[in-house]
Formats: structure tokens, sequence, C-alpha cells
């Protein structure tokens, strides 16, 4: 017959195993792999629920941390524009083809423009070992610590807004754009923002989508009736370029903290705006669609589509030298 000390022992290594089992299933989940994710929330208490804290209780917490970022790259002067732009970590090329073009940084003399890649983390090691080796080189990196993918593209512009609204919360104005965008910095600067003139506030525009959601699976833009049950999305800037006066950042960045997540991260920007009362204004001047290249159109504009780093560097090189020719 067991003796009471081994079955108290027993009892004791069962209960254990119960509480890890417990705490296992129960505990709230931050995982984003794959597809984008909804934290689980703890169930709270009764006797703490009121009105108040089912409020304001975050939706999605956006809990995670800069593994690479650059907290002093506005301490010595207000920027006027900050550039972000949304990059993988293969994408070694585009990135250096846009530093030498037109994300120099030095390519204006009388403002000041800041530019910074956006990445979460790759599950390659090696990877985010390279990223963090060109981190230390150019000092125009941030990454936080989601996995990098296309269904987690939302969580990388979410990053940039917090970016801007932590450590750059006294700049005008803030572009969000890819790696595959041509961007005519001249138009952009002196025709759209107007550094001379007094700074918009609640600004927001681009290449305005009136859109609802697709319902074929097949389709890249996919969109669930139970992630999005409406059949209207509000009306949304192409995530292939927008621009914003500073603030929005902050604003859209709190917004999200309690607005449903979507893997499209442009319509998901739209409903954070819908919620603001911010209305996206039309330009014309953003393309989201490839372009022929010809020296006189892609003066008219101010982003072109699915430019790659050869690409980049022949038009740049091409508009630089040729600015004294009329069209």
């Amino acid at each position: 017959m067991p003796s009471k000390v081994s079955c108290l022992y027993v009892l004791t290594v069962v209960c254990w195993a119960s509480a890890l089992w417990y705490l296992s299933i129960s505990r709230p989940s931050s995982s984003y792999v794959g597809q984008l994710a909804v934290p689980a929330r703890k169930t709270a208490k009764s006797k703490n629920v009121t009105f108040s804290n089912i409020r304001t209780r975050p939706l999605n917490p956006h809990a995670f941390d800069f593994v690479v970022n650059e907290p002093k790259k506005c301490e010595a002067d207000d920027p006027f524009l900050v550039i972000l732009i949304s990059t993988t970590h293969k994408e070694f090329d585009a990135r250096q083809a846009i530093r030498e073009t037109w994300g120099d940084e030095s390519t204006f003399a009388d403002i000041r423009v800041i530019t910074l890649f956006l990445l979460g983390k790759n599950t390659d090691a090696v990877l985010n070992q390279m990223v963090e080796q060109e981190s230390q080189i150019f000092h125009d990196i941030v990454v936080e610590d989601f996995v990098d993918s296309y269904h987690n593209l939302t969580l990388k512009t979410l990053m940039g807004m917090r970016w801007v609204a932590t450590y750059c919360p006294k700049a005008k104005y803030v572009m969000k754009t890819d790696s595959d965008i041509f961007v005519n910095m001249d138009n952009l600067v002196y025709k759209l923002l107007k550094p001379t003139t007094k700074p918009r506030r609640r600004y927001f525009t681009g290449y305005v989508i009136n859109g609802g959601p697709i319902r074929d699976m097949r389709s890249k833009w996919y969109m669930s009736r139970d992630l999005y049950p409406d059949s209207k999305y509000p009306p949304f800037c192409s995530g292939t370029g927008y621009v914003f006066s500073a603030d929005v950042a902050e604003l859209i960045y709190k917004t999200s903290l309690h607005t449903r997540l979507l893997h499209l991260e442009d319509v998901y920007v739209g409903l954070c705006l819908r919620k603001l009362g911010i209305h996206p204004f039309q330009n014309s001047g953003f393309n989201h669609w490839k372009m022929a290249y010809s020296l006189c159109r892609y003066r008219r504009v101010i982003t072109v589509h699915q430019i790659s780093p050869e690409e980049m560097h022949r038009i740049w090189n091409d508009m630089s030298s040729k600015k004294h020719l009329r069209c």
C-alpha cells in the first residue's frame, strides 16, 4: 500500500502539471506568424468590468520591441520630411539604389529629409544579421520583432507611424512608400509640400481608391467576410505611396490600438482615417502602376511603381543631367 508521503508527492506533481497546462492554453498570444492574428485577450473578472475599461482596453497593443532602431535620427534638427520605405531583407540592391538616387538625404541643401527602411524579423538568422550589419553602416533601418511577411505589412506601417510619433514628432511631413517605387523628389517637395508655406495639419494625400473587398480566395487582396463584412471600404490611398502631415502618424498609431487589424495595410490605414474624420485628398501625381519611361512624363509625376534598382539609377541620372531641357 503506498505511503502517505508518496501519495502527497504524486498529487503535487499532478497539480503543477495541470497548472502549467492551464497557463499554456490561457496565456494571450502575440504571434503574427503567417496570417495576421489578433492577440487573444484575457477575460476580466466580473467585479472589475466597467464601461470605461471596456472602451479603453487596447484591442491591438502592438507589443513589439525595436530590435534595430535609430532613436537619435531627429535629435540634431527637426526634418521637413521623413520617408518610410517598406522593404524586405533580401532587397539590399533596391535599398542601395534608393540611397544613391531619390532617397539620398543630402539631395536638398535648404531642407532636411530623413530616409528610413522598415522591416520585421526574418525567420533566417543570417538575413537578420546581414540587415543589422547594413544598419551599422548606413543608420537608416528600423526593425521590430514581428515576423516579416506579406500578411504583416500592416504591422510594418504601424511601426513606422509609431517611430515618427516617438522619435520624430516635430517633423513636418511623412511619406510612406515601397522599395520598388521611383519618387520625383522635386515634385514632392516643391510642388506638393512647398517648404515656404505653413505646414498643414490632419493632411493625407495620395492615389485615392474607392472600392470594396475582393471575396475571391485566389486573389492576393482576398478579404473574408469574417474579417470585413461590409461591401465597401472607406476611401484609402494606395500603399505604393502616400504623404501625410506628421501629426497624423500619432493619430493613426493610437487609433490602431483600438481598431481590428486587417492584413491589407492601405485599407487598414483608410479605416483609421475614417475613425479620425480625416479625408484623403486625391492627387493624380501618385501612380500605383508601372509607366514606360519618358523624361517629360516622369517630370509630371510624384511616384511610379515597379521600378528595378537598375531602372532607378538610369531614370535618376537622366532626369538629373537633363534639367535644362524643356518638354
